[in-house]
């Protein structure tokens, strides 16, 4: 290899080091966290809507949930959480079809442009909370229990 090449091979692993130590790894290695005070649950049940009654409010700092009346028909209801845009960051539900979502299990959502809808049938006429866990920041989890 000639001194020319050298010099040039540590120049490049030299500003490479340098980007990395500096911080500058950022620009590689994370994405930014999300804001998730606009997010809805929009489904059949609102006819896919954004609105005020849907919307997520913040319970506290890596929990938003919302509550809503459901009628225990034996039919799904089907539904995302997402923004009032359907923005492809916030457009959360599944990779790919997946089972019901059953009582007071987390399910990990999906944020993406072509996520799948989530389906839950309530066993009983009455009020129910999604709960959305956004400690992890990408991947939040949704949670439907019983309001008592």
């Amino acid at each position: 290899m000639s001194k020319l090449h050298t010099l040039s091979l540590l120049t490049v692993v030299g500003l490479l080091g340098a980007c990395s130590s500096s911080g500058n790894s950022q620009l590689f290695n994370s994405v930014p966290d999300k804001d998730y005070s606009d997010v809805y649950l929009r489904g059949v049940f609102n006819w896919w809507e954004a609105t005020d009654a849907f919307k997520f409010r913040e319970l506290d700092a890596n929990t938003m949930v919302v509550e809503l009346d459901l009628i225990a028909d034996g039919q799904p209801y089907d539904f995302k959480v997402a923004d009032s845009t359907w923005s492809p960051a916030f457009n959360c539900g599944l990779p790919a079809s997946g089972p019901l979502m059953q009582l007071n299990n987390e399910v990990e959502l999906y944020c993406f442009n072509d996520s799948l809808n989530l389906q839950f049938i309530p066993a009983e006429t009455g009020k129910y909370r999604f709960e959305l866990d956004i400690s992890n920041n990408q991947y939040p989890e949704l949670t439907v229990s019983v309001v008592q």
